[in-house]
């Protein structure tokens, strides 16, 4: 009778081990490293253009004098912050971006599928 209660213990101790083995692995979202490649932006915008996209249905920002059309990143349901970043729609969101808060590495390595321009000023 021993041995019976000995073999059930010891296949719900390996049911245990074992799902928490698979379970309980350490969760990580790895960037993985690619070739810096140059995006080459022969586009130009001043901030007027800009300006006249700053709908959630329409959203360009500039960042860092880069345009960027972020229509398709705010329809994913993407950003971790929600919508939260149609409110600087038709901005210069520089320092938004680099401040609040401050933005991740993968969120710079989005940047580039995004980027349609450079920002040029009004003369």
């Amino acid at each position: 009778m021993k041995n019976k209660y000995f073999s059930i213990l010891l296949i719900v101790v390996g049911v245990v081990s074992l799902s928490y083995i698979f379970l309980e692995k350490e969760k990580t979202t790895e960037i993985v490293p690619v070739e810096e490649v140059p995006v080459v932006l022969t586009q130009t915008y001043t901030l007027d253009d800009v300006k006249a996209h700053k709908t959630i249905d329409d959203c360009w920002q500039v960042i860092n004098e880069i345009v960027y059309d972020f229509t398709p990143y705010i329809e994913s349901a993407d950003h971790p912050g929600g919508k939260a970043m149609a409110k600087d729609c038709g901005t210069d969101s520089t320092f938004r971006y680099e401040n609040d808060p401050k933005h991740s590495e993968y969120a710079e390595y989005l940047l580039p599928e995004y980027a349609i321009g450079k920002l040029v000023v009004n003369e």
